[in-house]
This record gives structure tokens, C-alpha cells and sequence, in this order.
């Protein structure tokens, strides 16, 4: 007989955030399709890197976005079948193509960045700032520490 393996799920701190990341996403889509957006938050990150940071190569806006490659190019297609990005090859590497939003990309990001400040604001409102703060410094450290043992 096998000995169970005991692990305490509901008490991990990766499925924690990992649940908490779930449900806000969730939520941000549910606001985006309340106002008329068909956009998922997957989709939003990428357009607000385009709008930060224009004419990013794909493998940079994979990077910025956290994304491998096969999802920021299914990322990529369905916003530019919306016709909200424009992709170009990079003059001085031919294999690289630099994206830019188009003016109708560009007016969305101005659209929707209220809405990501309004869902923020009351999904955190039981938060005192300086425990945001901690948060963030958590997470930094955690992904900091992710980062050292993925190159190991």
C-alpha cells in the first residue's frame, strides 16, 4: 500500500497567488466585456507594452510580457485580426518583426486603462497601501529567486 502524500494545497503559497491571479483575471475580463471590450487581460498586457514601449521586437514583447513565443504570436494574430497592431520586419534583422499599435490599438489602450485603474482599485480596497507595498516586494523576491533557479 502506497503512503499518501501529504501536501497542504489551500495552504501553498504558489496556489495562492496562483488562484488570486486566476480570479483577478477573471474579473478583468468580465469589466473589459461589461464596457464593450473584447479583449482578454492576456491580450491588454500586451497592448499597454506596445503603447509604453512602441516597435518592440516579438521576442522582447514576449520577454515584457511574460509570454513564450507560441502564445504572444496567438496574442499577436488575434490583435492583429482586430486590427488593433501593425508588424513590420526589423530592417537590420530580417528574421525579426517590430510591432506597433495602430491608431484604433492605440485609442483602445486609452479606453481601457480606466477601467484596469477602477477594477484595481476596488479589487485591492481592503488593502492598506503599505501592505501593497510589502506584497510587491515579496513577489520581486519570489520571482528574483525563480529567476536564479530557472538558469541553474
Amino acid at each position: 500500500m502506497d503512503t499518501p502524500l501529504l501536501f497542504d494545497m489551500d495552504n501553498a503559497v504558489g496556489y495562492a497567488i496562483g488562484r488570486t491571479a486566476g480570479r483577478l483575471k477573471i474579473g478583468l475580463r468580465r469589466t473589459f466585456l461589461a464596457h464593450g471590450h473584447d479583449v482578454t487581460p492576456e491580450q491588454w498586457v500586451v497592448l499597454y507594452r506596445l503603447y509604453e514601449t512602441p516597435g518592440l521586437s516579438q521576442a522582447e514583447l514576449g520577454e515584457r510580457s511574460v509570454k513564450d513565443k507560441t502564445t504572444i504570436t496567438r496574442i499577436l494574430d488575434r490583435l492583429s485580426d482586430k486590427d488593433l497592431l501593425t508588424r513590420r520586419r526589423d530592417p537590420l534583422d530580417r528574421r525579426s518583426q517590430r510591432i506597433d499599435l495602430t491608431p484604433a490599438g492605440r485609442a483602445l489602450v486609452g479606453q481601457l486603462v480606466p477601467l484596469v485603474r477602477a477594477y484595481a482599485t476596488a479589487s485591492f480596497a481592503d488593502v492598506p497601501p503599505e501592505d501593497s507595498e510589502t506584497l510587491r516586494r515579496i513577489l520581486g523576491n519570489i520571482e528574483a529567486r525563480l529567476d536564479i533557479l530557472l538558469e541553474a
